[in-house]
């Protein structure tokens, strides 16, 4: 079976990643979709995005990345994904991804798998760790080991 798991991933971070390793895990094989939104302002262009999950899954053989910039049950199709799978940390989370799943499932038949965070990592979001950053603070430990030019790298917010 294939996953496709999909976000912004401004930047990617321990919490993403330990949602998609899991379902590495469970799943043949998992596409990691770089969600791009003309609306939203990112702090890394979708390059540098794209490059950090490279960098986060390279020791992850059955995980690949790609680039969404339409309708995720179409890019579901596009890579043959049976599922798509969510992360949520909270009640919140799982409000807002519910809707979409089922607006998924209706439109396109895809099912969404939600696979609840980590206790360690449910107060991470790549937003936290964007202010980290703007704010001279040491944001490492808040994403994936071998993702490291954030400071580098960020525009101006």
């Amino acid at each position: 079976m294939t996953a496709l798991c999909t976000g912004s991933f401004d930047p990617i971070t321990v919490g993403h990643y330990d949602y998609i390793r899991r379902a590495a895990a469970i799943f043949d094989r998992v596409v990691v979709a770089v969600s791009v939104n003309t609306e939203k302002k990112y702090m890394f262009d979708l390059e540098s995005r794209v490059r950090f999950v490279k960098e986060a899954f390279e020791a992850f053989p059955n995980v690949s990345v790609a680039v969404d910039s339409g309708w995720v049950a179409d890019l579901a199709a596009e890579h043959g994904a049976d599922v798509i799978v969510k992360g949520v940390r909270n009640g919140t989370d799982l409000d807002y991804e519910y809707t979409i799943a089922c607006v998924n499932k209706k439109t396109s038949g895809v099912d969404t798998f939600f696979i609840p965070s980590a206790p360690e990592y449910c107060f991470i979001s790549s937003t936290m760790v964007r202010e980290m950053i703007k704010h001279g603070k040491d944001y490492r430990p808040y994403v994936p080991e071998g993702v490291r030019l954030y400071g580098e790298e960020a525009k101006d917010v």
